[in-house]
């Protein structure tokens, strides 16, 4: 009979994927409420911040991780399809952190210039963003080039902590990846809708309005998840 592995070997990598990520994004939000920390303290919100930002987090999490237990575990059962459903896990898992890491990248500039955290009204105004790179590399060469050294380091460290070489060298079990992609569906979903009701539209980012200061809103808020909703809100009615 041949070896297959159980399906915690799939759940392994979307876990620790969302570990990082939330603890990333919370780091970075901590960040910013240590810059507005007069304002936060003032607000009274400054457990709200995080509490809601960890619903953001999630939700986020939700939308990238979708698609990699959907169709790492519908192809890796498959033992023809599983060097297709390697590939496509390592491959939406890195762009998923490329994605989440490049999108808080380029927000301390719109945070520090316009007091909001961009989205795609906010990078559809921009004209010229050639120049506008250039013109922000020179201004703040010191701090970008510390967060791209930053991003890069934290990229390849989670490409090898992927250990692809091992990644799935043997089909998933079936059972188990069945029960594993049920649940997850229904998490992802849970964490995306930030609740049990599925008639009410996905987390907004009105919903974190948590304060009459603009900008602990925007910090309360991740830039990949409001980027994201305002890219499908269109389509929500």
């Amino acid at each position: 009979m041949k070896s297959r592995l159980s399906a915690t070997h799939l759940l392994r990598h979307l876990m620790l994927f969302l570990f990082i990520g939330v603890f990333l994004l919370t780091m970075i939000r901590a960040g910013y409420v240590l810059w507005q920390f007069p304002k936060a303290l003032d607000s009274g919100a400054l457990i709200d911040i995080f509490f809601m930002g960890l619903r953001y987090d999630l939700a986020l999490m939700g939308i990238i991780l979708l698609p990699v237990l959907v169709l790492g575990s519908l192809f890796g059962m498959i033992p023809g399809t599983r060097a297709l459903a390697k590939f496509l896990i390592a491959f939406l898992l890195m762009v998923g952190m490329v994605f989440l890491l490049l999108a808080e990248l380029v927000t301390p500039y719109f945070m520090t210039e316009q007091g909001i955290r961009p989205d795609v009204s906010v990078f559809g105004a921009i004209k010229d963003p050639v120049s506008l790179l250039a013109s922000l590399w020179s201004a703040y060469l010191i701090p970008a080039v510390i967060g791209v050294m930053l991003t890069v380091l934290i990229i390849i460290a989670y490409w090898a902590r992927l250990e692809t070489n091992r990644l799935l060298r043997f089909p998933l079990g079936v059972l188990s990846t069945l029960a594993l992609l049920v649940v997850g569906v229904v998490l992802c979903a849970l964490a995306v809708y930030s609740g049990i009701d599925p008639s009410q539209p996905p987390l907004s980012p009105t919903t974190g309005l948590i304060s009459s200061e603009t900008v602990l809103n925007e910090i309360t808020l991740n830039t990949g998840y409001k980027f994201l909703y305002s890219l499908v809100s269109p389509f929500l009615g």
